[in-house]
């Protein structure tokens, strides 16, 4: 099971707010997942790997995402390690069908994860 990342007072990150310094974004390689809004009106705009430092910098960065700045944008990231990471990212694509997908998924066997809003 999936241990994925809230902001402080327990509340879901946002995307351009978030301190990128905080040593569980810089330290971290894993997964994320970003989206905008909530329950059954939750859009997941992106999912992807890597060093989750790296990758939220891209993020802010883009254009694309700024687009939707207006809506609130959540992040969420999750450590996985790199052998089970493929997996893991196959089957949150292919669960949460993201709208931008960005680099080819890789070739993997999905491996069957929680979501950052699953109820634990």
């Amino acid at each position: 099971m999936l241990e994925w990342y809230k902001c402080k007072g327990d509340v879901w990150c946002d995307l351009f707010k978030v301190d990128l310094n905080h040593p569980a974004i810089k330290e971290t390689n894993g997964v994320f997942v970003i989206w905008y809004g909530k329950d059954e009106a939750r859009r997941v705009l992106k999912v992807g790997q890597g060093n989750i430092y790296q990758e939220l910098i891209k993020l802010q960065n883009d254009l694309t995402f700024k687009a939707f700045s207006g809506h609130g944008v959540s992040v969420s990231w999750a450590l996985v390690p790199p052998l089970k990471r493929p997996g893991v990212l196959v089957y949150l694509i292919n669960s949460l069908s993201p709208a931008i997908l960005g680099d080819t998924p890789p070739r993997a066997i999905p491996i069957k994860e929680n979501f950052p809003w699953d109820e634990l």
